[in-house]
């Protein structure tokens, strides 16, 4: 998994490169400007006859810019370099930088209110500009002349690139501070720093990159990096190939309490995930007039008619039917469209003490709780709830714009605090572990912003607790593998158009890359 840092642990990790491994600072400098040069090589193999025009700050990042303008300079593009401040307020690594770019014939010009005008023309004719202004260190809104520059880089469309992030963009929240940089591609460096990742902010990055600059994978450690970001062959290293001579008892038995009249469909989404994420057998059970739409189709997945309400939803007599229908099973999965009718809410209460195997609480089981959070002390260890911003928002008492700004911090204090895996839903979706740790899960796409995708995700977690993952790895691996399933859509038809059946005819294709 890709560490993911805050500005404080980047700066913390530079430091104990330099001090604790004899790495000087001008070689990290040295090693992000190659690190970048090779990256824009690969993508213009002609750099030579290009014009850039670099935009430097006064720090680091701007020195970065100076060695980046070096190495430029060297290939023959025609590369100049506008500096938002006065060469004299340079320091360090950045002034050092500043004056080999200038003796080996770079032009530099200051920038001020007065000037910051005076290249549009030749802005204007450009091909690349490179913004190396602020770094990860910036934590207000940018102002005054300061914005006036940002400005000025998006002004003439042009192929931007950010070094390590967009300046004006903070690194931690994913919040947008004010004017910012809208960049072509990000070029973090050492390590992803969770604006990276997150929106808003990650949306005004067409495309990220990370760029090794050298420091020791255990200058990293120390810091007990607490976020990662999960890749491919993570989660194939949950899986094991399995044993031909094996029957469907050995994939396990998921329990599937949904629906209710007139939202059969996320029953039947939910207990097929189950199934095409590898199950051996799945029970839906649901109320006993939606058990004709299921006489027919889906074939394989069995059901269990209950007792219902006047309204078609799960009565409180159905308890006793339910408990006998938990014998035995391997995983339980309970929420998607069984409402938030008062009657069911209280079968829910009922039941939730009793269920001792893992368990996938997602939709209306959540609004459930939200009303009666004491019921969350009387939640199993090895419960995944997968609420979307608003029903965290019910979960916590906090707005769903305040989730929106600071989505790790809460989702990781919800995980600790009642000792569950936490997958929040969203772009990206994060997984919290119940030690405060967070995944930040890799995949997905817009078209999942589509009625009956969360009941998909659902049933794929229970589907891979059933057969032996614990929640958390199950969590993280059945997000993944839902997002995985809609990028191959869109690959292959489009964001637009998907719908949370497409996510089911995709699976077979996306699981037969993670599976062994």
């Amino acid at each position: 998994m890709f560490p993911v840092v805050t500005a404080e642990q980047m700066q913390a990790i530079d430091r104990h490169a330099i001090d604790d491994f004899g790495i000087p600072g001008i070689t990290l400098m040295e090693n992000a400007g190659v690190g970048i040069i090779q990256e824009l090589q690969r993508r213009f193999p002609d750099l030579s006859h290009k014009k850039i025009f670099i935009f430097c700050g006064k720090g680091n990042n701007g020195g970065d810019g100076f060695v980046i303008a070096r190495h430029l300079f060297s290939l023959d593009s025609e590369v100049r370099v506008l500096l938002a401040g006065k060469l004299s307020e340079l320091k360090g690594d950045a002034a050092t930088n500043a004056v080999s770019a200038r003796k080996i014939g770079i032009q530099v010009d200051e920038l001020d209110p007065d000037s910051l005008n005076r290249h549009d023309h030749k802005l204007r004719h450009c091909d690349i500009i490179i913004d190396a202004v602020f770094g990860t260190g910036l934590n207000k809104p940018v102002a005054g002349f300061m914005e006036k520059v940002i400005d000025k880089i998006n002004q003439f469309e042009k192929f931007v690139v950010s070094v390590d992030i967009n300046s004006g963009v903070d690194s931690e929240s994913g919040q947008l501070m004010g004017p910012h940089v809208k960049s072509d591609l990000t070029l973090a460096l050492a390590c992803w720093k969770q604006s990276h990742l997150l929106h808003p902010s990650a949306g005004v990055m067409k495309e990220t990159r990370l760029i090794d600059i050298g420091i020791p994978e255990k200058a990293r450690v120390k810091q007990n990096i607490r976020v990662h970001q999960c890749e491919e062959e993570d989660i194939k290293s949950y899986f094991q190939k399995r044993n031909p001579n094996s029957h469907k008892g050995d994939y396990g038995h998921v329990l599937v309490l949904a629906g209710s009249r007139g939202k059969e469909g996320a029953a039947g989404l939910t207990a097929l995930a189950v199934l095409r994420a590898g199950a051996g057998l799945c029970t839906l059970a649901l109320p006993d007039s939606c058990q004709k739409a299921f006489e027919v189709h889906p074939m394989e997945v069995m059901t269990a008619p209950l007792p219902e309400t006047a309204n078609g939803t799960l009565a409180l007599s159905a308890k006793e039917s339910i408990l006998e229908l938990l014998k035995e099973k391997s995983a339980v999965a309970i929420g998607p469209g069984i409402t938030t009718d008062p009657e069911t809410v209280a079968l829910i209460g009922e039941i939730l003490p009793l269920i001792q195997c893992p368990l996938v609480l997602d939709a209306d089981a959540l609004n459930a709780i939200s009303s009666h959070k004491d019921w969350l002390g009387k939640l199993k260890a090895e419960t995944v709830l997968t609420p979307h911003p608003k029903e965290m928002s019910r979960l916590t008492g906090v707005s769903t714009q305040g989730i929106q700004k600071n989505r790790i911090t809460i989702a990781s204090k919800f995980a600790t605090e009642h000792s569950l895996t936490l997958l929040l839903k969203g772009s990206p979706s994060l997984i919290a572990l119940a030690d405060g740790s967070i995944i930040i899960n890799s995949t997905g796409n817009s078209g999942l912003a589509t009625g009956g995708s969360g009941d998909v995700l659902t049933g794929i977690i229970a589907g891979l607790m059933a057969q032996g993952l614990p929640p958390c790895p199950a969590s993280i691996a059945g997000s993944y593998i839902h997002g995985q399933a809609a990028d191959h859509f869109a690959e292959t038809e489009s964001e637009t158009t998907l719908i949370a059946g497409d996510l089911l005819r995709c699976l077979p294709e996306t699981l037969k890359r993670i599976f062994p």
